[in-house]
């Protein structure tokens, strides 16, 4: 019997994207190289590690504009204002509120585990949108320091719902880091398929919207 389902976040529960304008609507004051630029060029991603955070991209910011010099004030107020324009692009897929919702009522308990820059972002997004209170643990990269595929997030999220990895089904779109990570430690992997993407051969099963989880849950009960 499933007692957990762990979704990924973007393009499995939430749209996923990050505008060009993200910089323009923080410091719309100066001419700065946008966000996803700064980004990568820090090279703020590196294999599984993850060393990504809101801080070292304010710093750089509030650096830029002040020719070197930091104002630690200033560069607090940027990351805040930061979490607060990538938590407003963060939004959900139609029905994803509602699928958890009927997961939920099925007594299983739900985690999210996502790739992200900022935990406090993801967390203000799903509060915004009435998912919070449905979900029992949020487990970022940037909280744990170790991205998808690594087992480690994985593993962190089960310990915190207390549930064994055979007792757990992984929900995700993208087959390397969601469907072989989920598989590592041992959890049944469900791919969501998104257009011209091929079914992973690791999964042990694939959908085409997330409403279906809903009756793989029923057949297992």
């Amino acid at each position: 019997m499933i007692k957990a389902v762990l979704f990924d976040l973007g393009n499995t529960l939430f749209y996923e994207e990050t505008p060009e304008s993200v910089t323009k609507d923080v410091m719309p004051e100066i001419e700065l190289p946008n966000y996803l630029t700064v980004y990568r060029m820090l090279g703020l991603r590196f294999d599984n590690i993850c060393e990504t955070s809101l801080d070292a991209v304010a710093y750089y910011y509030v650096s830029k504009k002040n020719n070197g010099r930091i104002d630690f004030s200033e560069v607090r107020k940027v990351r805040n204002k930061l979490i607060e324009v990538l938590a407003g692009h963060l939004k959900p897929l139609d029905g994803a509120r509602e699928i958890v919702r009927e997961i939920r009522k099925k007594g299983v308990k739900i985690a999210i585990v996502s790739n992200a820059s900022s935990q406090e972002a993801v967390e203000l997004a799903l509060k915004r949108h009435n998912f919070i209170d449905m979900i029992d643990a949020v487990v970022t990269s940037r909280l744990v320091g170790v991205r998808k595929p690594d087992p480690r997030i994985f593993l962190y999220a089960l310990d915190l719902i207390e549930v064994k990895p055979s007792d757990a089904i992984f929900v995700g779109d993208r087959e390397y880091e969601d469907i072989c990570g989920a598989k590592s430690v041992g959890m049944r992997a469900i791919h969501l398929i998104r257009e011209n993407v091929k079914p992973s051969s690791c999964a042990d099963a694939y959908i085409n919207s997330i409403d279906e989880i809903v009756k793989i849950l029923s057949l297992e009960s």
